[in-house]
């Protein structure tokens, strides 16, 4: 049997279409895998992003979180100690409670994470665009920046809390920023909050919108301004790096923050206790008010109300000389016997007008504690004598001054364990800036006694002699021409000693005015309850680069 030369050629074209169909074939499966293996990338790329994403993201919470003061590893606690060296204060904003722009330092070896050397994976390429007069050269809000601040003072670091940070465990988010928000932060000055004021301007939160800061030094202040501006906190901008060590690969978010602002006190006076007399004015004590906000005096802007004081309690008055220029808050209102709202003895009483100066149904008020030393400052003592001493800003144990010696207060914050006066020495806070005291209290019952000594407050202002007291003990103060002061105290009893002057507000548990003090009140050192919410995260936004 033979084939025929026609079944001969179709034999050829069979094979030649089985070598097509196999060619076929192997692209098909060619084709295949790499799609398979492109798909494999793509999810491993977005699967990367995404855990670069929610890493960036913890950073964010976790300095949210630590800008709370309440928290035990806060951000805003000072840094320095009379031994150790501080760093240097930035030379312009942006500002928090430590005078730095701050870095967060996480991942498996935070040593190795320097987000100010340019060279770095880690390299803070962002800064430039955020609007701090810092060396910079300004680059548009889509473009790498290519400098960083010269020197090393104009930031600071601590090392991330979060669990398995410098482990092998740790989550890849390497650095994040906390700086605060100036009108041309975002963008390079892209999108301002105001496009005709400064773009250094400072941004506060009113708990509804951004403002720009106006007619003061801070955000917290621009209520007690002339004329006087909304509550407000600052916003701070928190920026936060991830990046994967092995391949590289990055991603950086940035969040904006604040914490919604409380009204300020409307009180110059105020007990926080319930009982019977928690507020006692007598032997001739008065109150009136004054501002020292735009430069006033209390010879240029004294008038006869306006020194309101309360309880949230009783408030008891006795002397016929015994009277106050405001009007007195309380929960219950009727006049007579404790537990009354107001018990009068001896014609004691208030000032006219009735109009400005009256009873009132308030309250009662929750009051936050403020919070104490972070860390605690030490119990040793540090008897200044004769001598006297000029402190700076830092942290010490029980400072005494006797026999006529003189302690002069630098600006700056202070964490004390107690402090007394006595012999008539001298308290002198320096004019040339605010001091804020943060007594720690342990192992006294008398955590703050000023009763054997005075005040000189050269500044004439409450606002620049601030001092917090968590705890239960007593407080002694006494009057004179200088005794400037706002002291917020909710849980100590305040005994206030003397027939002299003093100017300011307190805020204290019991206060017990007898000697006939003159209580002048500073509306512009209004007390306004901390927020004791957490910071609200007003705009979040990916950086794309």
């Amino acid at each position: 049997m033979y084939m025929t030369d026609g079944e001969n050629g179709q034999r050829g074209i069979a094979l030649f279409m089985s070598l097509i169909v196999l060619l076929l074939l192997s692209v098909l499966a060619i084709a295949l895998v790499y799609m398979a293996t492109t798909d494999t990338t793509v999810n491993a790329n977005y699967r990367n992003q995404q855990v670069l994403y929610f890493a960036a993201k913890a950073g964010i919470e976790e300095a949210r979180d630590r800008l709370m003061s309440a928290n035990p590893n806060t951000v805003t606690a000072p840094t320095c100690t009379p031994s150790a060296s501080c760093l240097p204060a930035v030379p312009a904003p942006p500002t928090i409670g430590n005078g730095q722009i701050l870095y967060i330092l996480g991942g498996t070896n935070p040593a190795a994470v320097t987000p100010w050397n340019l060279a770095s994976i880690y390299a803070d390429d962002e800064l430039c665009h955020n609007g701090y007069n810092l060396g910079m050269t300004a680059k548009s809000g889509d473009l790498h920046c290519t400098t960083v601040p010269p020197g090393a003072g104009w930031y600071a670091t601590t090392t991330s809390k979060i669990p398995w940070n410098s482990t092998n465990a740790a989550l890849p988010f390497q650095w994040v920023r906390i700086s605060p928000k100036l009108n041309g932060s975002i963008d390079s000055g892209k999108y301002p909050v105001n496009p005709t004021a400064p773009m250094s301007t400072l941004v506060c939160w009113d708990g509804t919108e951004e403002v720009l800061l106006q007619g003061a030094a801070d955000c917290t202040q621009m209520i007690n301004a002339t004329p006087a501006g909304p509550a407000a906190n600052p916003v701070y901008l928190i920026t936060s790096l991830a990046v994967n060590p092995q391949t590289g690969s990055r991603r950086m978010v940035q969040a904006e923050v604040a914490l919604s602002p409380t009204p300020p006190f409307p009180y110059g006076l105020f007990a926080t206790s319930n009982a019977c007399g928690g507020m006692q004015l007598g032997g001739g004590a008065t109150t009136d008010s004054y501002t020292s906000a735009g430069g006033e005096t209390y010879a240029s802007s004294a008038r006869p109300y306006g020194g309101d004081i309360g309880s949230n309690g009783n408030v008891l008055l006795n002397g016929a000389s015994t009277q106050v220029g405001g009007s007195i808050g309380v929960p219950n209102p009727t006049t007579g016997a404790c537990p009354a709202g107001l018990t009068t003895m001896g014609g004691a009483g208030m000032l006219p007008p009735s109009s400005a100066n009256k009873l009132q149904a308030v309250g009662p008020y929750a009051f936050q504690t403020p919070p104490p030393p972070n860390p605690m400052p030490p119990t040793t003592d540090l008897d200044l004598r004769k001598s006297g001493g000029n402190l700076v800003p830092g942290s010490y144990g029980n400072i005494s001054v006797t026999s006529g010696g003189t302690i002069t207060l630098a600006p700056g914050t202070y964490s004390i364990n107690s402090l007394s006066l006595a012999g008539n020495a001298t308290l002198v806070i320096s004019p040339d800036g605010a001091v804020v005291i943060n007594i720690g209290g342990q192992g006294t019952s008398t955590p703050l006694d000023l009763s054997g000594g005075s005040v000189s407050n050269l500044s004439n202002i409450a606002n620049n002699f601030l001092i917090n007291y968590a705890g239960t003990g007593t407080i002694k103060l006494s009057g004179g021409a200088k005794t400037y002061i706002t002291l917020d105290a909710p849980n100590a009893d305040v005994q206030i000693q003397g027939g002299t002057d003093l100017y300011g507000s307190i805020i204290a548990k019991t206060i017990s005015d007898l000697g006939g003090t003159h209580y002048h009140f500073d509306t512009n050192s209004k007390l306004g309850p901390p927020s004791n919410g957490n910071y609200s995260e007003i705009a979040f936004r990916d950086v794309n680069y």
